[in-house]
């Protein structure tokens, strides 16, 4: 018999989004609030499956594929990231979720180059978790090397003074990535290449997302291999590189749409320069790239 959400072992956390027949999972560590009583409510279920863990990967493990699985992970709970292993998402349909608001939601704590999340597995989801450089240089955040990932109400940011992302998240050779509602924060130096890295993918959503720093090489990016179906909307991007700030870099012929995308750059040169769409579709896209001046369409040649 599978003991699924359904059962006493799912009813404990009342409201919230439970999907499908999985099973619900739990993650927190010593610091976790009620952590005694959470422990003796997730124990042990009659499948023989645990049902709290003191980290993500573990509970991963414990997942099975496409069967609507969701880990709930702890408010204040801290996560090591240091190597590629760390956190790996290699369950089909597997959703981390943080539970919590503002800094207290759940960290993923990067504090080696070489640490980063891994999606492996198709349709797996990150949301409302903080990832924060907390060393320079970590190569990449989160690696999207499966098809239809989602990442949603997370914040990427920086613990101090020269820590960094070189590429917060990088999305290369998978299709029907969903990059929804996430806050990227990097440094007002140098340091960060990119947010958003885009390499021969289809079917990319980026929307509505907020996105602050210095970015050596654009906000978002594309190199390497086209995709098709791109849509990059509603985002409100501000590069503070004086020497390259592109805000939007699709240096290779992307198709898609881009709309209503508002684009900040201190980049003293044209504002049409910091904004490339590749071969993208464009409606009302707005650059800025000066203090107490409006923004202006780009491109700046309208379709007639």
């Amino acid at each position: 018999m599978n003991y699924n959400l359904n059962s006493n072992y799912g009813q404990v956390i009342g409201q919230l989004p439970f999907t499908g027949s999985g099973k619900v999972f739990v993650v927190g560590d010593s610091s976790t609030a009620n952590r005694d009583m959470l422990v003796e409510l997730f124990k042990v279920d009659p499948d023989g499956d645990v049902r709290f863990f003191s980290t993500i990967d573990a509970a991963v493990g414990e997942c099975t594929a496409n069967a609507g699985d969701i880990i709930y992970v702890m408010p204040g709970h801290t996560e090591t990231i240091s190597t590629a292993t760390s956190l790996v998402l290699d369950v089909a349909g597997v959703q981390v979720i943080g539970i919590g608001q503002g800094s207290n939601r759940p960290v993923l704590d990067f504090t080696a180059t070489a640490g980063s999340v891994e999606m492996d597995a198709a349709n797996t989801r990150l949301s409302n978790l903080i990832l924060r450089a907390n060393v320079s240089a970590v190569v990449v955040g989160v690696n999207v090397d499966a098809n239809n990932c989602k990442i949603d109400n997370c914040r990427f940011e920086f613990n101090g003074t020269g820590d960094d992302f070189v590429t917060m998240i990088d999305i290369d050779g998978v299709n029907g990535a969903e990059i929804i509602y996430n806050e990227f924060v990097a440094e007002d130096t140098a340091g960060c290449d990119e947010a958003i890295r885009l390499d021969d993918c289809d079917d990319v959503k980026i929307v509505n997302n907020q996105i602050y720093g210095d970015f050596t090489d654009g906000a978002i990016i594309g190199e390497g291999a086209a995709g098709k179906n791109l849509l990059i909307k509603g985002n409100d991007i501000y590069n503070s590189d004086t020497t390259a700030g592109f805000v939007i870099d699709l240096n290779v012929a992307f198709t898609g749409l881009l709309v209503r995308n508002n684009c900040g750059t201190l980049f003293a040169t044209a504002p049409e320069t910091t904004l490339d769409p590749g071969s993208c579709l464009c409606i009302e896209n707005y650059v800025v790239n000066a203090v107490d001046e409006s923004g202006t369409i780009v491109p700046v040649t309208i379709s007639t």
